[in-house]
């Protein structure tokens, strides 16, 4: 679980895809013709925080892969229905053990430099997923079981991966597995050289990045695969929702998400349906408060579940977010096949837990209005990011309801990239956060103890052997209903321990200019990062109003 929840993919292991696009018959009226996707224009997308690196094995956000999805290309595309589809390999075999995948690269594919991409591409990458020194954090752990002593070259287009353990859901992680140039990503500084240049194998060459500013891609000439329509990509770094959706509504920009209390005011009116078109659905995704667990305030878990129950969850869901949301009782999502319907919410009663705290030791014994153990007050920092109305109205409603008990929360804001960084180090408290879940509910990288920083992303520091237990069967077992079986135990237990809070899944509201034509959606990612997606997109001749020089 990282962006970056739930398909069952073994049936689609053996399963190819061609990824061609049909075209069109010739149209037979100017009407027609109109109506056909058109080559060229500028699409100017939206960047909620600004990327970190250009290097797509150094990503750390869903904002990093936003980008490289564009310059570089994974093995496996993921199709509407996020099961894996060809990308930079054609076709792809599994050996009846599990232990073996044979990837054929597409001979045509080269990088923005003219050079080909070959097999020893595809292992020089794996190499630097599993170097440590590269803190692959974000995608390491569903390639921890590649044996590399073993995987090798069968010919210069073909690779055999070659697995220490099978994994059930390690096709897809694939699709994580951005290629980089051997020739070019084998000099310097590796994870340094490359946060503002690169060089990748997909449809767009970078023109520039302007840290905090911009990133500005053009479609190669010589793209080996189905090109995409749009001409130039323009992504815009804007952390405020507010100024965002008026860049939308003056035209300045082509999509961005929108808060609920916007959504709620303003999809409805005829004068901007006119222009802009109003989506709403579910991706894989939760908001969660993240505990550190090595902070001694949160060690026990009962201190833990019972700040969950100060959490006002009809509160949050009625009032911020108008009925757009949904609450959540563990990690997996409701629309997850490993979603457990038994367990229930966490029950909003800041009276019970007042009372559990007063058990513990923590009274108000000098009358300040804060409760206190061996002299300590129970107080806290609550971390969050800078620029979202909601996040901040849940911090401050949470607050409220801790206060009245005796909790003293400090709310800290943060700006997104700074507020990462501390804690993917484990330099916070807690955290309010969002998560985009993998298609497949793998939750090691999570909360699996081995994978603590910097190792990982158990930045929680949660560790239970039993859940660990769960995880690595989850992990392993190849039968479905014993895997489904696995993960909703975990889902109790972790429901119990509250390593984590998982509060609420937002339905993702968006906004599209009308301009932009060719807009799908898929069940679980909603706009982007499944193909053909955003590459479908295209703009008629007489709309393109962002049409400029890429340099």
């Amino acid at each position: 679980m990282k962006r970056h929840a739930a398909v069952p993919l073994l049936a689609a292991l053996a399963i190819i895809v061609s990824c061609a696009k049909e075209q069109p018959a010739p149209a037979a009226s100017t009407t027609a013709r109109d109506d056909r996707p058109q080559d060229g224009g500028t699409i100017v997308r939206r960047l909620d925080t600004d990327i970190a690196t250009l290097n797509p094995v150094m990503a750390t956000s869903r904002y990093d892969r936003l980008v490289a999805n564009l310059l570089f290309s994974p093995l496996l595309n993921l199709d509407q229905n996020l099961r894996p589809i060809p990308g930079l390999a054609e076709s792809w075999e599994v050996s009846d053990d599990g232990l073996v995948f044979t990837f054929k690269l597409n001979p045509k594919a080269t990088f923005s430099d003219g050079k080909p991409v070959v097999a020893s591409d595809v292992i020089f990458t794996l190499h630097k997923v599993l170097d440590p020194q590269s803190e692959a954090v974000q995608i390491s752990s569903g390639f921890e079981q590649v044996d590399m002593t073993k995987t090798h070259a069968i010919d210069e287009h073909t690779v055999a991966v070659t697995m220490k353990t099978p994994l059930a859901p390690q096709l897809i992680r694939f699709n994580d597995l951005n290629i980089v140039p051997e020739h070019v990503y084998n000099k310097g500084d590796f994870r340094n050289d490359f946060i503002l240049t690169a060089v990748g194998s997909g449809p767009y060459r970078l023109v520039r990045r302007v840290p905090g500013k911009e990133v500005v891609v053009e479609r190669r000439a010589d793209y080996w695969a189905t090109k995409p329509y749009a001409q130039t990509v323009v992504f815009k770094v804007i952390n405020d929702h507010t100024t965002a959706w008026n860049a939308l509504k003056r035209g300045d920009l082509d999509e961005t998400m929108m808060v609920s209390d916007v959504w709620a005011h303003e999809h409805t009116r005829p004068e901007l349906q006119d222009k802009i078109e109003f989506r709403r659905f579910y991706s894989l995704n939760s908001n969660y408060i993240a505990w550190n667990n090595r902070f001694p305030l949160f060690t026990d878990k009962r201190i833990r579940r019972s700040l969950a129950m100060c959490v006002n969850l009809d509160s949050v869901i009625n009032d911020l977010y108008h009925g757009t949301a949904r609450a959540m009782s563990g990690p997996f999502p409701p629309d997850n096949w490993a979603y457990n319907p038994t367990v229930p919410v966490v029950p909003f009663d800041p009276a019970a837990a007042k009372r559990n705290f007063a058990s513990l030791g923590w009274l108000d014994t000098n009358g300040d209005g804060v409760l206190d153990k061996n002299g300590k007050p129970f107080k806290f920092d609550f971390l969050v990011m800078a620029g979202s109305s909601s996040t901040i109205a849940f911090a401050q409603i949470f607050q409220a309801e801790l206060k009245k008990i005796g909790v003293d929360m400090n709310i800290v804001m943060l700006d997104a990239s700074m507020a990462i960084s501390r804690i993917l180090t484990g330099n916070y408290e807690a955290a309010y956060l969002g998560v985009d879940f993998d298609p497949d509910p793998d939750p090691f990288q999570m909360l699996h103890s081995s994978q603590m920083p910097p190792h990982g992303q158990n930045f929680v520091f949660y560790s239970n052997p039993e859940a660990d237990r769960l995880i690595d069967l989850g992990r392993r077992e190849f039968d479905f209903t014993k895997r489904r079986d696995a993960y909703r135990q975990l889902h109790a237990i972790l429901a119990e321990d509250q390593p984590c809070t998982w509060i609420i899944q937002v339905s993702l509201k968006w906004g599209v200019s009308k301009r932009i034509h060719g807009v799908k959606e898929s069940r679980g990612y909603g706009l982007f990062l499944w193909y053909p997606g955003e590459f479908d997109w295209w703009i008629p001749a007489d709309q393109r109003v962002h049409d400029r020089a890429p340099r």
